[in-house]
């Protein structure tokens, strides 16, 4: 009986007590779960690149372009693409011998003064253009053909540098180097630019050489005042300048009220330095004018002009009187004395 007994609590216990116990023991969910991040944020793994990954998202703002030299303004300081230069001085106004950039930066006081550079920059290759990398990975191959086409082609040299050959041994030589140089590579190398090279911030020319400019000392002060002025003269200039051709249309019958109305305007816009060009056209419909009063007609509008001074005809009359004519007219210009 006892163990009769014991099989029924067994056979309870395993229905009801141990699923409870299994599923209490091993939890459904983790106790710390792990969060769930958005696919789109998840970076795929570049095992052979070498570059940071590009985070995915909208366009990024470009970088705006460094200030230290303008298109228009001069190249000033660190801006001027060389390593030496030649530096004018500003008590003798003679040309310095060759010294570094840097030496003739540190010779200025750059709370007032400032490095302006004299001379027109060589036409350059940049890091920007498309062609920059296969121009500087050949650039010494260039730089050894351009040699060559100066010595072929290029300018006589100065004498005293050099003795002065007959013809002979310049032919001799000039058949030596024909195999040498290919006339495709001599085409291509007169075309030859100067380039840029960044590390150094110089400009290197197809002789091989830096380029070197001549610079001047320019205190700002004045230049800022020279530059104040400059402006202040183109905008004289804008506004004397004249906006357009202004049209007057008028007829030969024209009532004598209309056409001082209409003459005002003219002499209006001639005081302003304006051009007019004045139109006088037969009615299409209504009156016709007789020769007289076309004369009279005519002869008002001149009159009208001469009033205003410094106005004048600047072509001859075009058209005939009665017809269609056009007289083109203009107020005075330059400044006013």
């Amino acid at each position: 009986m006892a163990s009769h007994g014991k099989a029924h609590i067994r056979a309870l216990y395993n229905i009801f007590v141990r699923p409870t116990l299994l599923t209490q023991g091993r939890p459904s969910q983790p106790i710390f779960p792990r969060p769930n991040l958005p696919i789109q944020h998840r970076l795929p793994a570049r095992p052979f690149s070498l570059t940071a990954p590009r985070p995915r998202g909208g366009p990024t703002k470009p970088k705006k372009k460094s200030k230290t030299s303008t298109a228009s303004g001069p190249l000033t300081n660190e801006s001027i693409p060389a390593r030496q230069v030649r530096v004018v001085d500003p008590t003798t106004n003679e040309l310095g011998p060759v010294i570094p950039r840097r030496t003739a930066l540190l010779e200025i006081d750059s709370t007032k003064n400032r490095l302006v550079c004299a001379s027109k920059v060589p036409r350059y290759v940049s890091p920007g253009d498309p062609d920059y990398d296969d121009i500087a990975g050949n650039y010494d191959f260039i730089v050894k053909q351009y040699l060559a086409q100066q010595k072929r082609f290029g300018k006589k040299e100065e004498q005293g540098q050099e003795e002065q050959r007959d013809e002979l041994s310049v032919l001799e030589e000039e058949e030596g180097e024909a195999d040498e140089v290919d006339e495709e590579d001599l085409a291509a190398v007169r075309r030859a630019p100067a380039i840029y090279v960044p590390r150094g911030g110089y400009v290197r020319l197809p002789t091989g050489e830096d380029w070197v400019p001549v610079c001047k000392v320019e205190n700002k002060a004045e230049a800022a005042a020279k530059a104040r002025a400059k402006e202040v003269e183109r905008k004289e200039a804008r506004k004397l300048a004249p906006e357009g051709v202004k049209i007057i249309e008028l007829n030969w019958a024209i009532g004598g009220n209309d056409l001082g109305h209409r003459l005002k305007k003219v002499e209006e816009f001639l005081k302003a330095r304006r051009r007019v060009e004045i139109v006088i056209a037969p009615k299409r419909r209504g009156k016709k004018a007789t020769k007289e009063e076309a004369d009279g007609v005519l002869k008002k509008v001149r009159e009208a002009v001469g009033m205003v001074e410094g106005a004048k005809e600047t072509r001859p009359l075009q058209g005939q009187v009665g017809g269609v004519v056009s007289l083109m007219v203009e107020g005075k210009r330059g400044k006013d004395e």
